[in-house]
């Protein structure tokens, strides 16, 4: 796992050059309600949230569909629900040959897990979840290329303590 210090900052950011394929990357991202990514891969690309919920997850696939889409999946693990939530758009933001810039954004009081393309947060959405489970709270993003893939990541803070 990689642990980050926290001094003082508005976003984390830093570079993942290494080939990830196959390779989990975890973060703790509470307290964090979205995230600027930066990604140059050729491979599908999967970003999972999981939330204070035991039971309840989301997958973010971007180059799904044989490199063709993107969905976001509502998982549940107790099997309360027969058929899963799926919100997809035909669409893949990324480039083999050089960085796209995308956003997520999960904001838990609006129940929305959102995609966008470019540096501006909230702009040029593509794909979203409305139905975010109430008091699903994002705890956790695990991050997993299926090919290598060059990584820059940036966070917004929503509270720091100290």
């Amino acid at each position: 796992m990689l642990f980050l210090d926290i001094i003082s900052a508005d976003y984390l950011t830093f570079v993942i050059t290494e080939n990830l394929q196959n390779t989990k990357i975890y973060w703790d991202v509470a307290g964090v309600s979205s995230a600027l990514f930066s990604i140059e891969t050729c491979g599908r690309v999967d970003i999972n949230f999981t939330t204070n919920l035991n039971h309840v997850f989301y997958e973010v696939r971007l180059g799904d569909c044989s490199n063709q889409c993107t969905t976001i999946q509502k998982v549940v693990s107790n099997n309360t629900e027969s058929t899963p939530t799926i919100a997809k758009v035909d669409l893949n933001p990324l480039n083999c040959s050089r960085f796209k810039e995308l956003w997520i954004s999960w904001k838990n009081t609006a129940n929305r897990l959102e995609v966008g393309t470019g540096h501006v947060l909230n702009q040029d959405g593509f794909v979203a979840m409305d139905n975010m489970e109430n008091d699903a709270i994002v705890e956790r993003m695990t991050i997993q290329s299926s090919l290598s893939a060059k990584w820059k990541i940036g966070m917004l803070l929503t509270s720091i303590s100290w």
